[in-house]
């Protein structure tokens, strides 16, 4: 028997991702010091076998691009977390350009395709942003008392 039923056409929720951009900005600006330079980086612990390092990659006064990448020996490199993400001042967003050396998220995608995305991987890749961004402003809150990265590592 055929099936008859078309598949519902998914359509990219936008103002989801705006929200989920925005959640990120408030996030990233609560947990950076209040002036920093380009270059600066940060070493970030949530426990002994969790350690990142944010590095900003380059500052311009309206955009700054930053990196995120996982320092764990245990861990194969390969399967280390990078995140690469621009901060818009202007529009008070943070938006994921590069995750795990994949860039240029479209906004959605056929599937199965393939490359093996979710239809809605720019929303994801964003979402997992914002929860890394909530992980390390409580873990930081609860070991020093303060929210922000207060000294750049070495």
């Amino acid at each position: 028997m055929i099936n008859t039923q078309l598949r519902k056409k998914y359509v990219p929720n936008l103002q989801k991702l705006q929200g989920i951009c925005s959640r990120n900005y408030g996030l990233l600006i609560r947990l950076l010091p209040i002036e920093y330079e380009s270059e600066h980086c940060w070493d970030i612990e949530i426990n002994e076998s969790l350690q990142f390092h944010l590095q900003v990659e380059s500052k311009t006064p309206y955009t700054e691009t930053m990196r995120i990448t996982q320092r764990n020996l245990v861990v194969p490199k390969y399967m280390a977390t990078e995140i690469e993400f621009r901060v818009y001042h202007d529009a008070q967003m943070v938006e994921v350009i590069s995750f795990q050396k994949q860039t240029r998220f479209r906004q959605n995608y056929a599937y199965p395709n393939p490359l093996l995305r979710q239809r809605d991987e720019k929303v994801q890749v964003n979402a997992l942003l914002k929860d890394w961004l909530n992980l390390v402003s409580h873990q930081q809150e609860k070991l020093t008392g303060e929210s922000r990265l207060l000294t750049p590592a070495i």
